[in-house]
């Protein structure tokens, strides 16, 4: 049995850090790195219970640490606002329209 909760820690990272939250559902790369992240976890919990380690406060400081270095925003923030700037860039140009929900476009 793993030392590690995963998934509860980066869901704590995530909930304190809404740059993140919003990378997470928004940036591909982001969401690629949460889910390596994870898996790192797993491995390193089970890595820590099959070498003898028993205190679970020392393995979730060791997961927290991981977790907010690994998941840091700012490389996130900077492509998603660099994406933003091309559409609306592309949009000004004419050569895009602007997304409609669809319970505005109404029914065909």
């Amino acid at each position: 049995m793993p030392l590690l909760d995963g998934e509860s820690l980066i869901r704590a990272h995530l909930d304190t850090n809404p740059d993140g939250h919003h990378a997470a559902l928004h940036d591909p790369e982001y969401a690629a790195t949460v889910h390596r992240v994870r898996t790192v976890l797993d491995r390193l919990g089970h890595a820590l219970a099959v070498e003898g380690v028993t205190d679970e406060d020392l393995a979730a400081r060791v997961g927290a640490r991981l977790v907010t270095d690994l998941l840091g925003t700012d490389e996130a923030n900077a492509r998603m606002a660099a994406r933003a700037q091309a559409v609306k860039g592309l949009y000004e140009q004419g050569l895009v329209r602007m997304p409609m929900p669809a319970d505005l476009l109404g029914s065909p």
